[in-house]
């Protein structure tokens, strides 16, 4: 299996997106459920886009 680096990059950038929107608005005051509400976000929007644009090929 190939090591598809740029996945990780994205979920990563997503979910220090996320988190910077849920602290900025206070979102989820609880924080451990924050991160958890934010990692599971934001893997499943990576999923999806990674499924439209490369589940094509």
């Amino acid at each position: 299996m190939i090591a598809h680096w740029y996945v990780y990059l994205t979920i990563a950038i997503v979910s220090a997106f996320l988190q910077w929107i849920c602290d900025k608005f206070k979102i989820i005051k609880s924080k451990p459920l924050r991160f958890f509400v934010v990692i599971f976000v934001s893997v499943f929007i990576c999923w999806v886009i990674y499924d439209i644009i490369l589940g094509t090929e």
